[in-house]
């Protein structure tokens, strides 16, 4: 069995992030706060002994990886970028306030908010809802997004070795759904914070599905495994 520690960053606060509005496929840059963020988020992560480092491929990932590395010393060969682990895409609602969009389907389902709609069902759920009310039927429900992620995710433990130190540059809705899924207990808040971790251990065998266990949420800084 092969077991790999992952640990997921939410990227800087970028300019949609600022708006409220949906980011997934789009892309803003990192705000001065957001780059701020990381940089005192790198050294916070001085400590753990990281072994490779990955992102998605949007520009607010890879920027803040880039500030990471530069701000850190780990023995990597540099930065892993993935399409594989990007966040949903919206489809007809990239780049829209989000809350004019979420409020309708919540008070539907006796909700007010998209947070009321995600701890009363779910995150997938509420995923769904949303892709059924995208009027170009392009955003992804939460079956496409996680037989993509899911892909990306086994293709890091693959191509890394067993009790390898792994950090992931990520986005808030991949890391919901994440702990929304193996570790709801631990959501609060709903949505985690710019610059904010969350460890994960992730475990494969030759004939087993890959296993996905969440160990930490949201955390200033976390203890090497």
């Amino acid at each position: 069995m092969k077991s790999i520690t992952l640990y997921l960053i939410r990227h800087g606060e970028t300019y949609f992030n600022v708006f409220q509005a949906f980011q997934g496929w789009s892309d803003t840059p990192l705000t001065p706060t957001g780059i701020q963020q990381i940089q005192m988020g790198a050294t916070q992560l001085s400590s753990l002994p990281i072994t490779a480092v990955y992102a998605s491929d949007m520009t607010r990932a890879r920027q803040t990886a880039s500030i990471l590395c530069h701000h850190n010393t780990w023995p990597i060969k540099g930065v892993q970028v993935l399409s594989a682990l990007r966040e949903p895409f919206y489809g007809s609602f990239e780049g829209q306030k989000m809350a004019p969009i979420w409020q309708p389907i919540a008070s539907q389902r006796g909700c007010l908010t998209y947070d009321d709609l995600v701890m009363q069902y779910s995150v997938d759920q509420a995923q769904d809802w949303l892709a059924h009310a995208d009027p170009s039927r392009l955003t992804e429900t939460s079956r496409d997004f996680w037989t993509r992620f899911t892909a990306g995710l086994t293709r890091i433990v693959t191509e890394q070795p067993d009790q390898a130190q792994v950090l992931l540059v990520s986005h808030s809705a991949v890391i919901r759904a994440l702990v929304a899924r193996y570790a709801p207990e631990l959501l609060d808040p709903v949505t985690p914070e710019n610059g904010k971790l969350t460890q994960l251990t992730l475990r494969q065998t030759d004939d087993e599905p890959l296993a996905i266990h969440v160990t930490a949420y949201n955390q200033v800084a976390l203890v090497p495994k």
